[in-house]
């Protein structure tokens, strides 16, 4: 394959399109396709998460006939001749039975009348002045979930709406992608730790933080490398270990051409060097590459960019 040298600084689009295609050939693991799935707790957590299989139903939801208001369970067949001029009186514990919003619907009944429709209220009857109609004011079962329906498709980023749907019903663990793992590697005789006492020349890096809060938010788990100096073995060493344990490596420096930018060379010696530079400022040194059958993505560090 074609390989960019730095001095060709690729368009944006042409060096994700070759980075990709290059991917796509190696079938490099998690990147192309998708990742395994792993079971997960339906709960707060799992927002964010990729289903990795169709949810369905176990229950449905309501799983029984709910009243849906406070008030009077009936039979709407008996309380079809009321009317504001013939006042129908039914009998509680035959015709009527008190009930209260979510309570199961008695046995024999069909509808709710709500308790401000109610005229008169004694202890042994109601009077009411309109009929109900079948299943008023009743959920039904399954009037929002009905059991073995889908729930959530394949590759669906959990919602906390989501979360509530899965439990309401009856599904208590899913299967989610897992994430991917992402190893940031920040390198520079001149980087210090954050707190560190500062001396000139020091850089506090915080580079890896950034890049780190993105991935994040792009559902990926971060792994943080501690600081790497600029010496050829120990960058070598620290990509080819996170290119075993990540699937994606972050190389934040060494990418341009001064004395001690090693991570071209390293990238070269590990694997293979797909794209070195890129028409955009900041970032035009950037490397994309392949290690270990891992992506590899290295960036000049500076002290205000990435």
């Amino acid at each position: 394959m074609k390989r960019n040298v730095y001095l060709d600084e690729a368009p944006l689009h042409e060096a994700v399109q070759e980075f990709f295609a290059a991917l796509e050939r190696r079938g490099v693991r998690g990147v192309v396709g998708a990742l395994p799935g792993e079971w997960i707790a339906v709960d707060v957590a799992a927002m964010g998460r990729i289903t990795a299989e169709p949810v369905f139903a176990r229950i449905s939801s309501p799983h029984y006939h709910a009243c849906a208001m406070d008030g009077v369970a009936v039979k709407s067949d008996s309380t079809f001749a009321a009317g504001e001029r013939r006042p129908v009186t039914l009998k509680l514990g035959e015709d009527a039975v008190m009930a209260d919003t979510g309570n199961p619907l008695p046995f024999g009944f069909d509808a709710v009348i709500m308790v401000e429709d109610l005229v008169e209220t004694t202890d042994d009857s109601v009077t009411i002045i309109a009929p109900a109609k079948p299943w008023q004011h009743v959920r039904t079962v399954g009037e929002d979930i009905v059991a073995t329906e889908l729930v959530l498709p394949e590759n669906h980023a959990i919602r906390a709406v989501d979360i509530g749907a899965m439990l309401a019903a009856g599904v208590t663990q899913v299967q989610v992608r897992r994430r991917p793992r992402v190893a940031i590697i920040p390198t520079g005789d001149e980087l210090v730790a954050p707190g560190s006492e500062l001396s000139p020349g020091d850089i506090v890096e915080f580079n890896s933080r950034i890049i780190g809060g993105f991935v994040g938010e792009w559902g990926g788990e971060v792994v943080f490398h501690d600081i790497v100096r600029d010496d050829f073995d120990a960058i070598t060493q620290a990509v080819r270990q996170a290119a075993v344990e990540s699937d994606i490596v972050i190389v934040n420096a060494g990418s341009s051409a001064g004395s001690e930018d090693y991570t071209s060379a390293v990238v070269e010696r590990l694997g293979e060097v797909v794209v070195h530079g890129v028409a955009i400022k900041p970032g035009k040194p950037t490397i994309l590459g392949i290690v270990e059958g891992r992506p590899k993505m290295v960036g000049r560090s500076e002290e205000h960019n990435v």
